[in-house]
């Protein structure tokens, strides 16, 4: 997936019209990005066709109702890490990082042991961050209702 792909992506998600149900979600994915759903035990599960990555989840987290978090792959999945590898999702973050930054601004960068990511903050009230970890590389957008209950919570 380009940055701009990455980007245009979460630009989708942020200008959603939240609150949204899991199942308003699925169904804005379905009609506005082409992406499909998978039903499995009565469940439906959102799916990222479109990208061609070998596994092509989208989790979608919800609290009361309403969604709170969509989290997606920008890449896909490395099976061995190996210098290459890290150079590959390396390189592929630092440019989706840079195009976001174009896009939104300086973001929070936070280091830990295994990932970095970087976040920002949307006039929405929604919050998206890209993750670099060392088998993968992914986006998440944060509702306004998931960054409303991780302020009641007391998160972040």
């Amino acid at each position: 997936m380009t940055p701009a792909e990455a980007c245009d992506l979460v630009d989708f998600w942020d200008a959603a019209p939240w609150p949204l149900t899991r199942d308003q979600a699925q169904q804005l994915a379905v009609d506005g990005l082409g992406w499909t759903t998978e039903v499995e035990d009565g469940v439906s599960y959102l799916m990222n066709t479109v990208s061609g990555f070998t596994v092509p989840d989208v989790s979608t987290i919800g609290s009361r109702g309403d969604l709170s978090y969509l989290s997606l792959d920008l890449a896909d999945t490395i099976r061995e890490v190996t210098r290459e590898s890290r150079r590959f999702l390396g390189d592929a973050f630092a440019l989706v990082v840079r195009e976001a930054e174009i896009r939104w601004g300086t973001p929070v960068m936070r280091d830990s042991e295994q990932t970095t990511s970087a976040t920002w903050d949307t006039a929405s009230g929604g919050r998206i961050s890209f993750r670099l970890a060392p088998r993968s590389l992914s986006a998440m957008f944060e509702t306004p209702q998931g960054v409303e209950l991780d302020r009641k919570t007391g998160h972040r």
